[in-house]
């Protein structure tokens, strides 16, 4: 009798096991059913226009699958960009609860600040961000981010105190950034002078803005060597900025020669339309009007534009009363065409204008905003 009760113990046990995985069986295909009927629900919803059943009915799901994140940020990304702030904000909320990796954790935490940022809610996305700038993936956009904040609510001091963050990166325009921002809280103090300004443009040599400042500022102190010195510095890196620094470096006490050096090389190495007509005015006054009207010429054969067609306009005018009266009225179509033309445009999203902004009122670059090239540009 004993010998029969051990050898029914090993039946016993695997019928007892049997019966228990098919319990957890039943148990997970009746969660799944469950999920599925929600997920359903929830579709069923969004189809029918019915957004805050559908987005309450997805929601439940999070505390039984967490599997499906990448679902869930699509749908409150959708959301974020139709406008539908409030919804996106739950969904990701609800995300930001949940115990995930830390990668999934710091990508959802960075789509809620935006969420926070598109509805206006500055304190709360900062509060995010401010923990994510030091991360190796999410680093760099979070700073992007945490700028457009200080950008809205005009807080430019508070860009210093990220400097050495935005010095680690390898982000030109996060440099570019932080010097036009600090050059910002600086017009904000009382007293102004050159050593910060001298700081910037030592510190972010790829900015056109701090040198560009520093040469107004040592204008007006008749610091004139000083300023000749930053404002070469932009002609020779950026030559697309000489329709406007040009007018500065006349200021500079520039000798015949190195101007005329200077015109010519912009004009035929970087075929610059305004250091053409500088050039054109320059030999008129040193040479003659003919040698300045050949020139002019020739370049209007390489280089089709409007701006050297009025200066031509213009030094024929001078050379004989009847040619002045015959051209005036053409001159005068000609000024009235270029009034109205755009001046600068941005090289990152096309936004035009005849003022000239650091920070684009568009896509919210800075230095973006460049005098325009092409037949009607300068």
């Amino acid at each position: 009798m004993l010998e029969l009760l051990f050898l029914l113990l090993p039946v016993a046990a695997a019928y007892g096991w049997f019966m228990g995985r098919n319990s957890v069986t039943h148990k997970e295909l009746k969660g799944r059913a469950s999920i599925t009927r929600n997920l359903s629900s929830g579709l069923n919803f969004l189809l029918t226009d019915q957004e805050d059943k559908a987005i309450e009915q997805l929601l439940e799901l999070l505390d039984i699958e967490a599997a499906t994140i990448e679902t869930y940020l699509a749908l409150a990304n959708l959301f974020r960009r139709k406008g539908d702030w409030d919804k996106a904000i739950r969904i990701h909320e609800k995300l930001h609860q949940l115990k995930l990796p830390k990668p999934q954790a710091q990508q959802i935490q960075f789509e809620l600040a935006k969420d926070y940022f598109s509805a206006g809610l500055y304190d709360r996305a900062e509060k995010l961000l401010v923990n994510l700038v030091k991360s190796p993936v999410l680093g760099e956009a979070a700073l992007k981010q945490l700028f457009s904040i200080f950008i809205a609510t005009h807080e430019w001091h508070k860009v210093k105190q990220y400097s050495a963050v935005v010095n680690s990166t390898e982000s030109s325009s996060l440099r570019i950034a932080q010097a036009n921002m600090q050059i910002e809280a600086l017009k904000q103090q009382p007293e102004q002078s050159t050593e910060p300004l001298l700081e910037l443009a030592s510190r972010y040599p790829a900015a056109v803005r701090p040198k560009y400042e520093l040469a107004k500022r040592a204008l007006a102190e008749q610091h004139t060597a000083l300023a000749k010195s930053a404002l070469l510095y932009i002609v020779e890196h950026r030559p697309q900025w000489s329709a406007d620094i040009l007018p500065l470096l006349q200021q500079c006490a520039l000798t015949d020669e190195e101007w005329y050096q200077l015109l010519s090389q912009l004009a035929n190495k970087q075929h610059n339309i305004s250091a053409v007509v500088l050039l054109a005015s320059w030999l008129a006054q040193h040479g003659s009007a003919t040698a300045a009207e050949q020139f002019l010429l020739d370049k209007l054969k390489q280089q089709p534009s409007i701006r050297l067609f009025q200066k031509l306009l213009q030094i024929r005018q001078q050379q004989s009363a009847p040619a002045a009266e015959a051209l005036s009225s053409v001159e005068e179509l000609v000024n009235a065409y270029l009034d109205k033309k755009s001046l600068y445009s941005c090289r990152n999203c096309g936004f035009k204008t005849r003022k000239h902004y650091w920070l684009c009122p568009s896509c919210q670059q800075w230095e973006t905003v460049e005098p325009i090239s092409g037949i009607d540009g300068r």
